[in-house]
């Protein structure tokens, strides 16, 4: 199946956004700096606090709206999809706890522990499905192509980052809160990469690498 023009340009948009939601939530936080809550740049979450919060809110909300009216090649596109927007739309709706914060936050007001775990749940299906769509659903299709089995090996590789940064993520949260000092934003630096092995694929994806896109026959 072919892409038309508009799916093309929607892909390219998603991977610039998601290249540009990490770096943005840090650099124009620091416009506000003062006013912002401890640990602020630990993590694109805990952003939400910051004087960057419109770059965390309106870029997750772009593409939760994205994937809303993504309707993909299939069922599973179409299921995967709704699975990222609702993700995506749960992690601005349920804030995340970090210090400072008052003792109900979000939209409904929620006690601060009740949405930092929904919002946890909702951060890590978010890149699981990522994972998942860029792993399993990008590399689907006619391998027929020396440039798609290039294109797969990208696919496959930035889907393989981001599990293993998730389960990284999950580890280090767990057991390794006290191996690096407590002023390193290590969270803030595995959603970056993740983030960036996303926009990568999609990027891709989008024919945005002319070097990887099929040669198109002359008429």
């Amino acid at each position: 199946m072919v892409a038309s023009d508009k799916d093309i340009f929607q892909r390219k948009m998603l991977g610039v956004l998601c290249a540009l939601l990490a770096p943005a939530c840090i650099i124009f936080g620091f416009l506000g700096i003062d006013y912002n809550l401890p640990g602020w740049y630990k993590s694109i979450s805990a952003t939400y606090y910051a004087s960057s919060n419109i770059c965390m809110v309106g870029l997750l909300f772009s593409t939760a709206v994205f994937f809303a009216g993504y309707s993909g090649y299939d069922w599973r596109d179409r299921v995967l999809s709704a699975i990222q927007s609702i993700s995506a739309l749960g992690i601005i709706v349920f804030p995340c706890k970090t210090p400072g914060v008052p003792p109900n936050v979000g939209i409904f007001q929620l006690p601060v522990d009740t949405s930092n775990t929904i919002h946890c749940t909702f951060a890590a299906v978010l890149f699981l499905a990522f994972a998942f769509n860029i792993f399993f659903l990008f590399t689907l299709g006619d391998s027929g192509t020396e440039m798609k089995k290039v294109r797969n090996r990208v696919y496959r590789t930035c889907g393989i980052i981001i599990f293993v940064f998730c389960i990284l993520q999950a580890v280090e949260s767990v057991f390794l809160t006290d191996f690096f000092p407590s002023w390193f934003p290590l969270t803030w630096l595995n959603e970056f990469i993740m983030l960036d092995a996303f926009a990568v694929a999609w990027l891709v994806k989008a024919e945005a690498v002319s070097s990887l896109n099929d040669k198109k026959l002359s008429q």
